[in-house]
């Protein structure tokens, strides 16, 4: 039962203060004899007429739980409520609900969010070699070189609809090929882009080197590309290396390091709203969504990516 306020206790007492009994005080009031006698018990053993603090249950499983439980989430944070159960329960011998198990990961504030998936054969050590290798280098001089793939199924993945409805979307199963692209980045903007329907092969990457690429390398440039094998014929290096730059291949498993990734991202998310349904239209809506990536962006993904931007904002220090 909640207890009565402490405005109303004082306005209680002062009119039994001037000379109202406590029986008229408890009928105006609305309230009791017996609590009458208590506020004035308590004003004379206290001075004040605060309320007590009402005890509440004592902790029972969940104390334990709090105090406990955060190794387990952190050994098994993809665990089901129903899994952490018998855990705790192996662990300890005491059972638990789902409900209470739940109640104790929101004290704690953990929650439940999508995994960021990483590849396990990702080799930590030749990425710190690389942000050594790369950390000081002026980002002006990087030509990144990468594909990205497309198709005539491209839509948006969220849409709005009335609660308890599902929102849909209508594409075509028979999407024929992709369309690959082939482009490099750098602090300018997306090179020339080199399409070819389906995949990349050694023989057609070599050609985009020799055709599109090389031409229009400066001496002291450097070439990055990820690991795939048609980046990684001799004529390709040496097609680079003719004139002047350096070849660098990123870590494997590393498309964090690489700038041109998060301006795929950009671009395939134009494709997506643009939709288009026809071969024609896909190669127009590629070309738009280059012209959608700005300078800024590229900084802001170099800087993100980790590499030494000229003239990037920095923060100041709090």
């Amino acid at each position: 039962m909640k207890a009565y306020s402490q405005d109303l206790r004082e306005r209680v007492l002062r009119a039994v203060d001037q000379g109202m009994s406590q029986k008229e005080a408890a009928r105006i009031f609305g309230v009791s004899e017996p609590s009458i006698k208590r506020y004035l018990k308590l004003r004379r053993e206290t001075g004040g007429l605060a309320p007590r603090a009402i005890p509440g249950r004592p902790k029972r499983k969940i104390g334990p739980l709090l105090d406990g439980l955060r190794p387990q989430l952190e050994a098994h944070p993809d665990a089901t409520l129903e899994e952490h159960c018998r855990l705790w329960e192996t662990e300890t011998g005491v059972r638990v609900s789902p409900s209470t198990m739940g109640r104790a990961i929101q004290r704690l504030q953990w929650t439940r969010k999508k995994k960021s998936i990483e590849a396990s054969e990702r080799k930590e050590e030749e990425r710190q070699k690389w942000r050594s290798q790369t950390k000081d280098t002026d980002a002006s001089k990087f030509r990144i070189i990468d594909e990205t793939g497309s198709n005539l199924a491209l839509t948006r993945l969220y849409a709005r609809a009335p609660r308890g409805k599902r929102a849909r979307g209508m594409v075509p199963r028979k999407r024929g090929k992709n369309v690959t692209m082939i482009t490099d980045l750098s602090l300018h903007g997306l090179g020339e882009a080199f399409m070819i329907d389906g995949a990349v092969n050694g023989e057609l990457f070599e050609a985009y080197i020799e055709h599109i690429f090389a031409p229009t390398l400066t001496p002291g440039e450097i070439v990055m590309m990820d690991n795939l094998s048609a980046h990684k014929s001799t004529k390709v290096r040496q097609l680079i290396e003719a004139k002047g730059c350096l070849l660098l291949f990123l870590p494997a498993y590393s498309p964090d390091l690489s700038p041109i990734e998060e301006s795929f991202s950009k671009v395939k998310n134009f494709l997506r709203g643009i939709g288009a349904r026809t071969r024609e239209e896909l190669y127009k809506a590629i070309e738009d969504a280059i012209q959608t990536v700005s300078v800024n962006d590229i900084k802001g993904w170099f800087h993100h990516c980790g590499y030494d931007v000229p003239d990037y904002p920095k923060k100041e220090a709090a």
